[in-house]
């Protein structure tokens, strides 16, 4: 384990919980609701029928909710494969380095851990894509500068909907 996992740790932020392993379904549970909270606010930006029934002015655009939801799909998903292996996580950080830790290394504690992930291993690549919507989600939720457009909430519905998929295969 790293010296960073072991100082989270030692924090507070992560803790070995083999309890938790009953809680991974559930997490993929709260992804899909995310995921289906995410496809209905992209979809209202184009439902004008929609929007004048909810008395929604053409001027507001959900793009911003759209990849903050996104982030949380994918987001829930992580806590659901670290929960898989006996770890919980209050920390979004601590969260990205135990994938990395236990799925992208493949620094197996034991037998059972390693048939947990033998058939569906995450490619680093994803897991990247998981701290990119944060960082997306990040400025979409606390910057009043910049502006989220419709190609980064698009490209975060798709990540989103690819990550729990594989997240799904795995539990």
């Amino acid at each position: 384990m790293t010296n960073r996992i072991k100082q989270l740790t030692e924090e507070g932020y992560i803790s070995k919980d083999n309890s938790s392993k009953n809680l991974s379904k559930k997490y993929l549970e709260k992804a899909r609701i995310n995921l289906i909270t995410m496809s209905l606010l992209s979809d209202l930006n184009s439902h004008k029928k929609v929007r004048e029934l909810l008395n929604i002015s053409e001027e507001y655009n959900s793009d911003e909710w759209v990849v903050i939801c996104g982030y949380y799909a994918m987001y829930s998903g992580a806590l659901a494969l670290i929960s898989k292996i006996g770890y919980r996580s209050k920390n979004h950080t601590a969260t990205l380095l135990l994938l990395e830790e236990f799925y992208i290394k493949k620094r197996i504690l034991d037998k059972e851990t390693f048939n947990i992930i033998k058939d569906a291993i995450l490619k680093k690549e994803e897991i990247e894509k998981l701290s990119d919507a944060r960082h997306k989600r990040e400025i979409a939720q606390y910057s009043v500068t910049k502006q989220t457009t419709k190609e980064i909430a698009e490209t975060i519905k798709k990540d989103a909907y690819n990550f729990i998929n594989k997240v799904e295969t795995i539990i």
